[in-house]
């Protein structure tokens, strides 16, 4: 087995600060000469070993995968997270998993980063365990991270969840990505003169909190500017919630394909109008709203 530079963390979302740790990685794998591997877990941890159940995702494990390679590793390493993982002392973790399944020769964590059973270990425990087996390690230092109003998967995962997608992406350092499959939906938008995809996102996601937003969608390597639109739709009564995203300048048949929609700006709240003349107003003033801002972020 070859060895290797390790960027090591959970990276839900890939953000700032996850991305400081990645670049510091790169650098030094150039610096060694040797591949550099992400290596991530999952299924999340809390979903083994938390009480409160385990939360939602801003990158399933897939679209993280896609995000991770996309800045600079060689390959990502998905570690299964069970519960035979979950017991071994930090001691063993670097022995059976870092060194002994990835051989690792340098590992490059957040500064406050934390493994073994219980989260008994912090950076200290790594230095002294890599050290041990012959390696180092490189702990980043992450802007605010553990403070209120830092960086954190915590505090993006919250942002969206209430909507503020804006904020989200300056953590983000990109807009928050939804990745799902069109499928059929009530076809009103069409009847209205707006037609919209209706996104079907991985159950595992962070969905944003119901509203109109101004953003993207990725067809195949094409990207459209779109208005989108979560919620119930209350001018219809409809029950469940679902994310229909009106590409502009667009038109063909999406039906069975997988887009990625982007959540650039909430335009305003999802509400209830009088009726579909009333609606569709509106909705023309969003698409309007859209288009300006998205031209304003090509």
């Amino acid at each position: 087995m070859r060895p290797v530079v390790v960027a090591l963390g959970n990276f839900d979302g890939v953000h700032l600060g996850h991305q400081a740790v990645l670049r510091r990685a790169v650098e030094e794998g150039r610096r060694r000469g040797v591949r550099v591997v992400a290596a991530t877990f999952h299924p999340h941890p809390r979903s083994v070993v938390g009480t409160a159940g385990p939360p939602k995702l801003l990158t399933p494990v897939e679209l993280r995968r896609e995000v991770l390679v996309g800045y600079g590793v060689d390959e990502v390493v998905v570690i299964p997270f069970h519960l035979d993982l979950s017991r071994k002392s930090p001691g063993q973790f670097v022995r059976d998993v870092l060194v002994g399944e990835i051989g690792a020769e340098a590992v490059v964590v957040g500064e406050n980063f934390r493994f073994g059973h219980r989260a008994a270990g912090d950076v200290r425990d790594l230095e002294r365990l890599m050290r041990e087996a012959g390696g180092t390690v490189i702990a980043v230092g992450v802007r605010g991270a553990g403070r209120e109003g830092g960086i954190s998967s915590t505090r993006i995962r919250a942002l969206i969840s209430e909507g503020d997608v804006a904020e989200a992406a300056s953590l983000l350092g990109r807009p928050y990505v939804l990745r799902g499959e069109v499928v059929v939906g009530d076809r009103r938008g069409r009847s209205i003169g707006f037609p919209t995809a209706n996104v079907l996102p991985d159950p595992d996601a962070v969905v944003p909190a119901r509203g109109v937003y101004a953003g993207f969608v990725l067809v195949g390597q094409e990207r459209y500017a779109a208005c989108t639109n979560v919620g119930v739709a209350p001018t219809f009564d409809r029950a469940e919630s679902r994310v229909e995203a009106h590409l502009l300048d667009f038109e063909g048949n999406l039906y069975g394909r997988t887009v990625d929609v982007s959540f650039a700006k909430r335009i305003r709240e999802e509400r209830r109008f009088s009726g579909v003349e009333e609606l569709t107003a509106q909705i023309r003033r969003d698409v309007e709203e859209a288009r300006l801002i998205t031209d304003s972020l090509r």
